[in-house]
């Protein structure tokens, strides 16, 4: 049966690949982003895993607020990104790589019999939340992926129990994959976000919020219960209109089964985003070591 070896959190900031070409020059918060990224980038390769379920929200490129999936699997025969505009506008590179079909579709149909009502597309493009984290974590291109699609961006969207519920589906769901498979899952999420907001530059004065230095320390140490409940749109959408984002941690929390991540690292700065890295080891995961 397929084994869950690691789970990881991560960014999805457009800007952050283009920060490799400026390392020299790199204010401190952005190169503690990077030198995260590096980190994680160096433990996945260790894990050695056989598929890559990379599990982010669209930012309404592929979908928008008249056709918005909840919860869909792509499932086309190959993983294209990003958007030529998101090229042009922060220098993305290509990003190209295999679908891993059966998992894909045992996602999908066995989800659908016990779980979750999914939606599923032949016909996508990876925008900047799917292909930032990939191809900082594994530039490779040669890891198959399964990608998991979230609505994060147009009301109504579902409440953090929802996410919760559904990432331990989804960890069931690996664990019943009848292949000798080593598996990964990459959630890319953030803190607060006012992308393009009134409150956009705040973070310049201000790199966390009172939300983020509290949430960061739930995470840790806090009730996660508790955490998760209070997750809904209105309550993340009133801490920044990009802030429901969060919500695909949450997901990775339900995945992990509440367990306290075995690193992390909040990182943030004049020049930097809050951007939050969390992980979970095939030890933390299964109970022993790889």
């Amino acid at each position: 049966m397929a084994r869950l070896v690691e789970v990881m959190c991560a960014p999805h900031d457009p800007t952050i690949p283009a920060t490799r070409h400026r390392r020299a020059t790199l204010p401190e918060g952005e190169m503690r982003t990077l030198e995260a990224f590096e980190l994680l980038q160096a433990r996945l390769d260790a894990a050695r895993p056989d598929v890559i379920v990379m599990v982010s929200g669209d930012h309404l490129n592929q979908w928008f607020m008249d056709d918005m999936p909840q919860f869909l699997i792509g499932k086309a025969p190959r993983a294209r990104g990003p958007f030529p505009h998101e090229r042009h506008a922060f220098g993305l590179d290509d990003y190209d790589t295999e679908i891993e079909g059966a998992l894909a579709r045992h996602l999908l149909n066995k989800g659908i019999e016990g779980h979750f009502d999914l939606s599923y597309s032949n016909e996508f493009t990876l925008d900047h939340g799917f292909v930032v984290p990939l191809s900082l974590l594994r530039p490779e291109q040669d890891t198959p992926v399964v990608p998991l699609f979230t609505n994060v961006m147009a009301p109504p969207i579902p409440p953090g129990r929802r996410f919760h519920e559904l990432g331990h589906a989804v960890r069931e769901l690996i664990e019943g994959f009848d292949a000798d498979t080593r598996v990964a899952v990459v959630t890319s999420g953030h803190m607060t976000n006012n992308i393009g907001g009134p409150e956009m530059l705040d973070f310049a004065e201000q790199p966390l919020t009172d939300w983020d230095t509290s949430t960061w320390h739930r995470l840790h140490h806090g009730d996660i219960g508790e955490l998760v409940d209070e997750c809904t749109f209105d309550h993340l959408y009133s801490h920044g209109h990009g802030t429901p984002g969060f919500l695909d941690y949450v997901f990775a929390l339900g995945l992990v089964g509440d367990e306290r991540p075995d690193w992390s690292e909040l990182t943030s700065g004049p020049t930097q985003l809050p951007a939050a890295f969390l992980q979970w080891t095939d030890r933390t995961l299964n109970g022993a070591a790889r």
